[in-house]
Order: C-alpha cells, then sequence, then structure tokens
C-alpha cells in the first residue's frame, strides 16, 4: 500500500499560494482595449485594439499603443460607467474641463452600441480626468468587475443597459431619455 508523504500536499499548497500572490499583486491584464478619447492626450486611433489596461487594488494603468502611459489611483476614482451612459458622461466632463484640447474629443462621436467603459477621476490636486474605453465582447464584463472591485465604485448605466452588467455589480441606473414624439398630421 502507498502512502501519501503530509509534506507533498503541504508544498503543493505553499505553491498556489505563491502563484496567486503573484496573480493577485499583478493585477487583472486586458491587452485588447480601445481608447475612444478622454482627457489623456495620445495620438491613439480610435479603431485602435493594442491598448493595455492593468487593474489592481494599487493602481489602475492604461498604456497606449504610442507610449503613452496613464496612471490612475482607484482611491481617486469618482465614477465608472457603462454603454451609452459612459459616452454621455465623459463628453460632459470633457466639455465642461477647463483644459480642452481637440485630442480629447478624438473618437467621441460615435453613437454604434458598443460596450463603452468609462472611468472619471479626480486626483490628489484636484484635476479632474476621464478616459473613455471600449473593451471587446469577451473582456467587457471582466472589466467592469476588476474595476469596480478596485475602486469600490458603482458603475452608473441606463436601464436599457443594466442588463449587460454582471450581477452582483453595485450599479446606478439612470433613466432613458425620452425623445419627444413629432407630431403626427391630422387626417
Amino acid at each position: 500500500m502507498r502512502t501519501i508523504s503530509p509534506t507533498k500536499p503541504l508544498g503543493a499548497a505553499v505553491v498556489l499560494l505563491a502563484i496567486s500572490v503573484v496573480t493577485y499583486s499583478q493585477g487583472n491584464i486586458f491587452k485588447k482595449i480601445r481608447y475612444q478619447g478622454g482627457t489623456v492626450a495620445s495620438t491613439v486611433k480610435p479603431d485602435e485594439w493594442n491598448n493595455t489596461l492593468t487593474v489592481s487594488a494599487e493602481e489602475i494603468s492604461l498604456k497606449f499603443k504610442d507610449g503613452k502611459e496613464q496612471k490612475i489611483d482607484p482611491k481617486h476614482v469618482t465614477g465608472l460607467s457603462y454603454g451609452q451612459v459612459a459616452s454621455r458622461k465623459i463628453k460632459t466632463m470633457i466639455a465642461l474641463a477647463v483644459f480642452l484640447t481637440p485630442l480629447a474629443l478624438f473618437g467621441l462621436m460615435h453613437k454604434d452600441r458598443k460596450h463603452f467603459i468609462g472611468i472619471e477621476w479626480q486626483d490628489a490636486d484636484g484635476k479632474k480626468g476621464g478616459v473613455l474605453l471600449q473593451a471587446k465582447k469577451d473582456d467587457y464584463r471582466g472589466v467592469l468587475m476588476a474595476l469596480r472591485g478596485a475602486t469600490g465604485a458603482p458603475v452608473t448605466v441606463s436601464a436599457e443597459e443594466r442588463k449587460y452588467v454582471p450581477t452582483g455589480i453595485e450599479t446606478v441606473t439612470t433613466e432613458n431619455e425620452k425623445k419627444p414624439e413629432k407630431d403626427k398630421p391630422k387626417p
């Protein structure tokens, strides 16, 4: 009869623990992210997928294909948003910002339904910033969960798009804007 040494399971547990600690410290890495616009001056085109988002409890880092990098302290994130709400919130924030560059508006005029994720923050000096990102269909839920976990901020989403946000993530639901009906001609 074969006996199992008590040190083998203990050794395996130590290895698994070490791997999980290293993985946790590296954070969640998403290598296919589009930068659709925001307060970060970057020359990356809005159809470029080769940007990287890394989310950990210590830092949110967005590395652009053009070499630019934006680091955000998760404690300074003031809002997360998803869908068309994300697009509207970032556009409004940029329009109201004191420092406005043409690059900040680059790529913000899309009306197609895509997996937009907005991140808004205010740094230690009081300067506000925001980015509008687009995640791939298979990744956006993970991006939302990682950002929510790191920041603790609820995700603002329209009632219509709430079904796309993973359950268990705290959300703030906005009412859908109703378009005024055109007067119908009388017969």
